[in-house]
């Protein structure tokens, strides 16, 4: 019996290095198997995917359903035009009020002469401030305003013989004031621009500024 022993073992390697080899070649053969199961698995669901996208491409169309009123595209509304709307018999109001003129009795002026004694002849600068002492806010024509030269009760020159008053309105607040320039020239004058326009004689003389029938406290002016 001991002469055949040696007989069940091939090859002159011992029998562990012929189990090692066995068990690498099991080991690769499983994992090829699981190899190829996943592969099957991984184009199985790849057709289901594409098998589902063809079965909704062939899918019949739903019935179309008329949209409630709260789905339906909300458009703004333009309001009607004036020619659209209809006539409410009233007239509409204006967006600003007109501004009132300023009564006589509102205007307050002052007038202030640059010199109050010049050579007979000579030009003589004169401001005028022209205020309101209305509560509201009111229109002046300062284009109206008038200065006067007086001696005694006769007015001997006045701005508006010679000149063409053009309108100039200014809107006044209460306290607040507008000034006018002119210039004297020392000259007689008479309404229309008539008469001889020579020079006046030495004397003192009332500087006066109206606008209509409001007129400034007068100022004194001597003439030499």
């Amino acid at each position: 019996m001991q002469r055949f022993q040696g007989k069940f073992v091939k090859g002159s390697e011992p029998a562990s290095v012929y189990w090692q080899r066995r068990a690498i070649v099991v080991g690769a053969a499983i994992a090829l198997v699981v190899i190829v199961v996943l592969g099957f698995k991984a184009l199985g669901s790849a057709g289901g995917a594409t098998a589902e996208g063809r079965a909704e491409e062939h899918t019949e169309p739903k019935e179309w359903v008329e949209p409630s009123p709260s789905s339906t595209l909300k458009r703004p509304q333009s309001s009607p035009t004036a020619e659209e709307a209809e006539p409410s018999g009233e007239p509409a109001a204006s967006s600003a009020e007109a501004v009132p003129a300023c009564g006589e009795d509102a205007l307050m002026l002052q007038v202030v002469a640059a010199f109050d004694e010049v050579r007979s002849g000579s030009e003589v600068p004169v401001s005028v401030l022209v205020a309101s002492a209305a509560t509201g806010a009111c229109t002046a024509d300062l284009g109206a305003v008038e200065v006067e030269l007086v001696a005694g009760s006769d007015v001997v020159h006045s701005t508006a013989h010679c000149a063409t008053a053009e309108p100039e309105v200014v809107e006044l607040t209460e306290g607040a004031g507008q000034t006018v320039e002119f210039t004297l020239d020392g000259l007689a004058s008479e309404p229309g621009c008539e008469g001889d326009r020579r020079r006046l004689p030495a004397g003192e003389y009332e500087i006066h500024a109206k606008l209509g029938e409001s007129v400034s406290q007068p100022t004194t002016l001597t003439l030499t």
